[in-house]
């Protein structure tokens, strides 16, 4: 039953990786125009709940509370992403690409000194090298820059799907070489049956053992 229950929501878990992952390939350029919109709105409606928080608690108004503040700025970084929309998305791919850029030059810097201790460093160079190339297309290509997050993101969720769903299927078909098809329902069953059964014919015993005792006590 639990084996049921763990193979549908990894079926689920997969077709909907899969699903989400050839919408963002397939309407990358979509996406990646909703990504802003849907970030200033919901930096307006966290500014909004923040002030009116601030003005329906009177505990939270004290002298170091600075949430009028924050909920005005909120709300204006709000507007500002709505109304400059290409802007936030080719500043926040730049972010990106410099944040992939520092790690995977750190990653590098870790390749050669596993290389000096003579250590595997195969896998970790590639994923440098993958991360520094991939920095330097969203800097080259800014402009473009959600747009190709969006496609590996997706591109990514797609693999992770797939290989989920093969992982799933080889330890299916392990599990049932090793076990057989057998009911697990019915093992347990029978398991309940047995422990009823052993749990009965012990009150029994202890039945009896307590009526011996107090006719031994009566004879006395």
């Amino acid at each position: 039953m639990i084996k049921k229950e763990l193979n549908t929501l990894l079926f689920v878990f997969c077709v909907l990786a899969i699903v989400l992952g050839v919408l963002c390939v397939v309407f990358a350029e979509a996406f990646a125009t909703a990504i802003p919109y849907v970030v200033g709105a919901l930096v307006i409606i966290d500014g909004i709940y923040t002030l009116i928080n601030y003005f329906l608690r009177k505990d939270i108004a004290l002298p170091n509370n600075f949430a009028l503040a924050q909920g005005l700025i909120n709300i204006v970084l709000g507007i500002l992403i709505l109304l400059s929309t290409e802007f936030f998305s080719m500043a926040f791919g730049i972010i990106v690409a410099i944040c992939l850029l520092v790690y995977g030059l750190f990653q590098l810097n870790l390749c050669i000194n596993l290389k000096k201790l003579n250590k595997s460093y195969i896998w970790d160079i590639v994923e440098a090298i993958l991360l520094i190339v991939f920095a330097i297309l969203l800097l080259v290509f800014s402009n473009s820059a959600m747009e190709i997050i969006m496609i590996v993101i997706g591109s990514g969720m797609i693999i992770v799907g797939l290989y989920v769903a093969i992982k799933t299927i080889i330890l299916n078909k392990q599990l049932n070489n090793l076990f057989g098809n057998k009911d697990t329902s019915g093992d347990n069953t029978d398991g309940e049956i047995i422990v009823e059964t052993t749990i009965a014919k012990e009150t029994e015993d202890d039945a009896a053992t307590s009526n011996k005792n107090d006719n031994e006590n009566k004879q006395k």
